[in-house]
């Protein structure tokens, strides 16, 4: 059980490290690219930079809670608690990784920092329902991007497209991805940026539980159209027997009937 619990905290943070490179390499590509220049192959860039770290922690495994949520229709009450062991790793691989950045202090930290403060000015700005609604569109992507590449790889096909176009999609309608966030806030308060600490959490619980509500709505619909599968199979299958009788009886005839 210590091992379970201890590989599931290093994945975690594993994954922490990759997001966290990710967000802030999309950071920097953002910074790179002047406002009024702004695009659908810029941004489609930008999203590319961000999808490599999603891309890494699915084909290693590594722990992601927006990942974890795809499964948790499967998952036992007990077992929820990993999804906020995971919350938590994933958190603070992240505060580690973005103290790491500002300690870099040169040109590209400075402007990964800047990026950093108007996008998370910006976010918090935004309604919360309106935040909570993107988070789903988000958790729903990325659970389209886990189940696509375990389909994909299950029947010998490559899974990097069913990873990079889910992910292009959210990145570039700008959802909410609660752990990448976790980036932009952390350097945003590192470079001082104006925050109100309620509005804050506030915005950090919201998402968490928009990516839950969307990353979970496709497994709870698949496992009950499974189940129903499974309901009508038993009726069919003593159906089957009756209707080949039927068949035979037509093809030769009822005692009594035959010419």
């Amino acid at each position: 059980m210590e091992r379970k619990w201890l590989k599931l905290i290093i994945y975690s943070a594993f994954a922490g490290i990759c997001i966290g490179f990710a967000a802030i390499l999309y950071l920097y590509g953002l910074s790179l690219i002047k406002p009024l220049e702004t695009g659908i192959w810029e941004k489609s860039v930008a999203g590319l930079l961000f999808g490599f770290g999603l891309f890494f922690v699915i084909v290693m495994e590594y722990k992601l809670f927006t990942g974890m949520v795809a499964r948790l229709a499967d998952m036992k009450p007990k077992e929820w608690f990993q999804l906020v062991v995971c919350y938590v790793f994933n958190t603070l691989a992240i505060l580690v990784l973005s103290l790491l950045v500002w300690a870099m202090q040169n040109s590209v930290s400075e402007a990964v920092i800047a990026k950093a403060v108007a996008v998370t000015e910006g976010k918090l700005a935004n309604d919360l329902f309106g935040s909570f609604v993107s988070a789903m569109f988000c958790g729903m992507m990325i659970t389209f991007a886990v189940t696509s590449h375990q389909k994909a790889r299950g029947k010998g096909l490559s899974g990097t497209l069913g990873i990079i176009f889910p992910v292009l999609l959210f990145v570039y309608m700008g959802f909410e991805h609660c752990i990448a966030n976790q980036a932009y806030i952390f350097l945003a308060v590192i470079g001082k940026a104006n925050i109100e600490p309620l509005r804050l959490l506030l915005f950090a619980a919201i998402t968490a539980l928009g990516n839950v509500a969307g990353g979970i709505i496709f497994p709870l619909l698949t496992k009950a159209a499974e189940s129903l599968k499974k309901q009508k199979t038993p009726e069919n299958a003593q159906e089957q027997p009756v209707l080949q009788e039927v068949a035979a009886a037509e093809d030769v005839g009822e005692p009594g009937q035959r010419n």
